[in-house]
């Protein structure tokens, strides 16, 4: 390979040489060696490798370390121009290694890399991060250790903060580090000191193990350890302030990796922009008591005092941090001010932490941030991704009105419960279907408030958060599930020429057997959807290869839009046209003669099923830019009938009572509506199954609705032809 610049130095030595015979001198081209790349890579199966270098004169190749004659074998020694170095690497059956090549003319020398990996991995682990030691033990102190390189490569410093050596005979073996230190005399100071283990591994890269040790002053204090059960009698609504000695022990629990640690902070969800701090979240974390029962969020000033390492068993410095209590139940526990800088002691957590594993219904207030498994859990609606929103008014677009959503998690005992998404999550909405099997989930307990769901927020007692993709750990195929579906509405699927319905008008399960209809009339319209999976924005406008995440029962995904591009949204916002019928809606919700309300009515067959547990999720809002829809709703069944008059109510048997939130309105948007579907879960009765016909209808229990300006939440009343409700999603499920 010929260096560019020849040429141009070819013609100006030639300029050079005329210019210099009429003076009657000599003049030579300049020295050429080196090469393009100096590190080159190669596995540990080994082979063979070219380097390839330029050079204008004679010269050698040789290693500068002979003894890697052993493993790296040269094709040629010497060189006059430029060329390629043929090498053959053996295999490697132990740690990486690495070998430097010199090449050398008479004036100049030039040097690459070799680097090989290793069959057996290179360990050099030492537990604690810091420590604390006191004074009277006459013990020698052990640290953890897993190391399987050479240990007389590895040098050993103490740095100690004062004129004083109180750590001596320090030991180093395979499984642990170990050290006595002399009685710290002094009454007001504790003692302070770096033990520094450090290596050069087989790439020739320093490796560095540090360990701060604290020593305790003469009365063996090194500060007021708060318990978990004190810290929680001293809290108060409006704040206590620690004093400057109080430490805590606990376990971070913590990581903020995923963009999902902790809540925003919502001033307005008003016009504009900036008015959400998503900063908090970054500045949150989750300490859990040593013995894993109580759990408190800690807050830091800013980012970058929240560096804490996630299952780290920590003694931390909360001098000047205040602690709050919540005013209403549950009551939670919140220390602001906190620092990682102000971390005394760290070690490795995994194997000592209590690991929490739960149902949904034995969750209690204890619970409540700490990290918890909940298990045999599945995601409640098989549509859409982890935030079917309106994207037009995340950040995405340049606008701050949306901090979060809670889609429904639900498990095989029957509890349910809302799981957290920050806008800020990076694998919210990006082009992957939501894992449909069941498994595992695991994440921090909170109780958070949500007020476009509920006018107060309250949605619930707990909720969780997760904290990476992988602690989402469901099968992805709904076959692997705890779960069968009875009936399951998905999008509109209209009867074929000869199937015959029992209801009227009626659309058709996409899984399962079943009819869904209106009781006004036919089911009616149908909305635009927010159930793109794929990534959204202003920059991201791009047409629906990813779908809506809805598996067809022959393999594929649904994709109504071929065909019909028209239908096709590219303003990155993640909707779906209303004519693509991916959901469906009425306007038509209240009869004034009868004072009742019309109803969404669903009809199946539970033939031949058993189980101990059966249940409904369905997914609902109003959406009408004038308001006016029902919001207060209940949920019946019967096994009789499916007339829905009012003389036929006596056959009917109530499931719940529940509201319906309204869809934003960007001109007059108020923090109690939404802007995506609302997911609900109601346990049935198991009287239900093995019955040729079930009836379930859903319906307004009341005219109350928001007023035609959106600026109260339940003081107009229905308005017909006007407001809408739309269903996305309905479904029955048994546990197999």
């Amino acid at each position: 390979m010929k260096n560019k610049a020849i040429p141009v130095i070819a013609i100006l030595a030639l300029l050079l040489s005329q210019s210099c015979d009429k003076n009657t001198h000599e003049v030579f081209a300049p020295d050429e060696l080196g090469m393009a790349e100096h590190e080159f890579y190669i596995g540990k199966d080994g082979g063979d490798l070219e380097i390839p270098f330029i050079a204008n004169k004679k010269g050698e190749v040789s290693l500068l370390d002979e003894s890697d004659e052993a493993w790296l074998e040269f094709g040629t020694t010497s060189f006059s121009k430029d060329g390629d170095l043929p090498l053959h690497i053996s295999a490697n059956e132990g740690f990486p290694r690495c070998a430097e090549i010199l090449f050398s003319t008479s004036t100049r020398k030039d040097t690459v890399t070799v680097y090989q990996d290793g069959a057996v991995e290179e360990k050099f682990y030492v537990s604690a991060g810091s420590m604390v030691v006191y004074n009277g033990t006459g013990e020698p102190v052990s640290v953890v250790t897993d190391i399987n390189v050479p240990l007389d490569k590895i040098s050993t410093e103490v740095r100690f903060s004062g004129h004083e050596e109180w750590i001596k005979d320090c030991q180093l073996s395979n499984t642990a580090f170990t050290f006595k230190t002399t009685d710290n005399t002094d009454r007001d100071y504790t003692r302070r000191a770096l033990i520094v283990l450090s290596y050069k591994d087989g790439w020739n890269k320093k490796q560095t193990a540090t360990v701060t040790v604290i020593q305790a002053r003469a009365d063996n204090n090194i500060g007021t350890i708060f318990s978990a059960e004190r810290l929680r009698e001293v809290a108060t609504v409006g704040g206590y302030t620690l004093p400057e000695d109080a430490l805590v022990e606990g376990y971070i629990v913590s990581t903020n990796e995923g963009g999902n640690a902790g809540d925003a902070q919502v001033d307005d969800y008003q016009q504009g922009t900036g008015v959400i701090d998503y900063t908090l979240t970054e500045r949150t974390s989750y300490l859990e008591s040593p013995d894993g029962r109580y759990g408190f969020r800690l807050i830091a000033s800013d980012a970058s005092k929240n560096e804490f390492k996630r299952y780290s068993r920590v003694c931390l410095k909360l001098g000047g941090a205040v602690i709050k209590k919540s005013a209403d139940e549950p009551v939670q526990y919140t220390i602001e001010g906190v620092s990682s800088e102000e971390t005394l002691t760290s070690s490795d957590g995994m194997l000592t932490m209590p690991w929490k594993e739960k149902s949904i219904t034995e969750l209690t207030d204890d619970d409540i941030n700490t990290l918890v498994k909940i298990k045999d859990c599945e995601i409640a609606m098989r549509k859409g991704p982890f935030t079917p929103v309106n994207e037009g008014y995340t950040t995405l677009h340049g606008y701050n009105r949306l901090a979060k959503y809670p889609i429904l998690i639900r498990d095989i005992m029957g509890g349910s419960m809302y799981m957290f998404t920050n806008m800020t999550c990076p694998y919210r909405r990006n082009g992957e279907t939501l894992p449909y099997g069941s498994g595992d989930i695991t994440g921090i307990v909170v109780h958070e408030v949500y007020k476009s769901f509920e006018k107060d927020g309250d949605i619930g007692r707990y909720q969780l958060r997760h904290l990476t993709r992988e602690e989402i750990d469901l099968k992805p195929d709904f076959k692997d599930n705890f779960s069968g579906i009875i009936t399951e509405f998905r999008y509109a699927k209209f009867p074929g020429e000869f199937d015959t319905t029992k209801l009227p008008n009626a659309i058709l399960a996409t899984k399962g057997n079943g009819e869904l209809c209106h009781t006004y009339g036919s089911v009616g319209n149908f909305s635009p959807t927010y159930f793109y999976i794929g990534e959204c924005g202003s920059k991201k406008k791009g047409k629906y290869a990813e779908g809506a995440g809805i598996e067809m029962e022959d393999g594929g995904i649904y994709e109504p839009w071929i065909g019909n591009e028209s239908a096709q949204n590219t303003d990155g916002k993640g909707w779906f046209k209303d004519n693509l019928k991916i959901s469906w809606s009425n306007k038509y919700w209240w009869n004034s003669s009868e004072d009742r309300g019309y109803c969404w009515l669903v009809n199946f067959s539970t033939a031949g099923i058993s189980s101990d547990r059966v249940s409904m999720q369905f997914a609902m809002y109003n959406n009408s830019q004038q308001a006016r829809s029902p919001r207060y709703w209940k949920a019946q069944y019967s096994l009789t009938t499916t007339d829905c008059s009012a003389s036929s109510d006596g056959e009917w048997v109530d499931i719940a009572e529940f509201t319906v939130p309204d869809v934003a309105i960007w001109a007059s948007q108020n923090d109690w509506q939404t802007l995506g579907t609302r997911v609900y879960d109601f346990p049935l009765p198991t009287e239900i199954l093995g019955k040729e016909s079930v009836s379930i209808r859903l319906m307004p229990r009341n005219n109350k609705a928001a007023a035609k300006n959106v600026s109260s939440y339940d003081n107009s009343t229905i308005a017909n032809n006007s407001g809408y409700n739309t269903m996305d999603y309905f479904a029955v499920r048994y546990n197999k």
